[in-house]
């Protein structure tokens, strides 16, 4: 069965129709006619992880709002955007925002950028989201929230929305031509790397100093950090082996592990 060929949700005429479809699929899934809900509903009902106890089951999920100040601080939109994750009522607000470790790693001219800068009105979005949640629940107890640190890599867009600045880990035949990777640009050198990793430290300790519960590296959707995986053709310490493939990442951790003790890493 090819992926376009399952029907979507919606069209499955409520529960009946999800159960009689189920059972064309030899599928086991009970599921409840009506949805439980209040305090002692599955959605409400608390969960530790890696020893923080999260109040729900409601999370908010990263996103890059491309709506901060060029300078990388939250604009009015950005904070009104945070006020709404609070009064949401979900405990657990994974990164809320993309934030960049340095200005080259944006993939928007207006995203999130973690400096010295910035720090406190980093913290601040941070405290209007715990004011709004108080608002809507009446407390915060058990609510975590953390900070996305990212690096675009082969999407940055630092300068220009329009205009690729890409900082690659290897070459590729395909991607390079696809988003114009000059043939004589050279790849992200080993220094630069290292460099890089302690960007992510810093940006990490600034996140502890402004009260956030973990980080979460961002390791995904072909920016760097997951290029790095790939890169099989790419001398040196961080290309060939899957050791090194993993070394910018795990570097990135130890050094979180080692400068900001008190975050958890996602």
């Amino acid at each position: 069965m090819k992926f376009g060929d399952y029907p979507k949700a919606g069209s499955l005429d409520g529960v009946t129709g999800f159960r009689n479809y189920m059972q064309t699929l030899g599928l086991d899934m009970p599921c409840d006619d009506i949805v439980a809900g209040g305090s002692d509903s599955p959605l409400g009902s608390p969960v530790e992880i890696d020893g923080m106890t999260i109040g729900n089951r409601l999370a908010i999920q990263p996103m890059e709002g491309w709506d901060c100040e060029r300078d990388g601080k939250p604009s009015e939109n950005t904070k009104r955007r945070w006020h709404r994750f609070g009064l949401s009522g979900s405990k657990l607000l994974w990164g809320g925002e993309a934030c960049a470790v340095r200005p080259d790693g944006r993939a928007n001219p207006k995203q999130l950028m973690m400096t010295a800068d910035s720090q406190r009105d980093i913290a601040g979005l941070r405290d209007i989201a715990i004011a709004a949640h108080k608002e809507a629940v009446g407390n915060d107890d058990n609510l975590v929230i953390g900070l996305q640190l990212t690096h675009s890599g082969r999407f940055c867009k630092p300068n220009d929305n329009t205009k690729f600045e890409s900082i690659i880990a290897y070459n590729h035949p395909l991607l390079d031509r696809k988003f114009g990777y000059p043939k004589e640009r050279p790849v992200i050198s080993d220094d630069e790397i290292k460099r890089l990793v302690a960007d992510y430290v810093i940006a990490a300790k600034r996140a502890e100093a402004c009260g956030y519960d973990f980080v979460d590296v961002k390791h995904c959707h072909g920016y760097l950090g997951h290029e790095f995986l790939s890169a099989v053709d790419r001398p040196g310490p961080y290309g060939g082996s899957l050791e090194n493939r993993t070394r910018y990442m795990r570097e990135i951790v130890e050094g979180i592990r080692a400068e900001a003790p008190r975050l958890k890493i996602g």
